[in-house]
């Protein structure tokens, strides 16, 4: 048998032998965002809000602004705000060392948010989105919250960068 031969006898039986494509009813649509934590709690925010994840970046201390604004950062030639969002929140930030900063730009606001760690790109079923907010997430951030996702019996609260945006405490922030 010639190699050509040979590689139509072959692709006949993977054709042969292939399992059925799901059907549309059996497909499971996936909704995927940011994992990252934050005083210690998981969170996951929408792919499209977060521009990039980086190190925490070198800082330039702003004078005349409140405790949770780190300073500014030279990310790719622009000038970026750096805020501790746990401190935003009240509390405190991890150690500098797993901190991550993610890029957020909504409209005309670009910021640099650092969170204590980040895990990664998340898969949830669109089905598993819940409405009704879980037990535990600390009081001050669920004007930020938006649903929840549920795998694994853990619960991911829903962080939305665009209610921040528009919080009255968080754009004021001068002291």
């Amino acid at each position: 048998m010639n190699p050509f031969a040979l590689l139509q006898d072959i692709a006949q039986h993977c054709r042969t032998h292939a399992a059925d494509l799901p059907s549309p009813s059996e497909a499971v649509e996936y909704w995927r965002g940011v994992g990252f934590i934050l005083a210690g709690k998981r969170y996951v925010a929408p792919m499209s809000d977060i521009g990039e994840i980086l190190t925490a970046p070198k800082l330039t201390q702003v004078p005349g602004v409140k405790h949770w604004v780190q300073g500014v950062a030279n990310v790719r030639g622009r000038l970026v705000p750096i805020m501790d969002l746990a401190s935003f929140f009240g509390g405190r930030a991890a150690s500098v060392h797993t901190q991550r900063t993610l890029i957020i730009e909504k409209g005309d606001l670009l910021n640099g948010l650092l969170v204590d760690a980040v895990l990664g790109m998340q898969h949830f079923p669109l089905d598993s989105r819940k409405a009704a907010l879980p037990a535990g997430i600390p009081e001050k951030t669920l004007p930020f919250i938006t649903g929840v996702f549920q795998r694994h019996g853990e619960q991911w609260p829903v962080f939305s960068f665009d209610a921040l945006a528009q919080d009255e405490l968080y754009i004021d922030i001068a002291v």
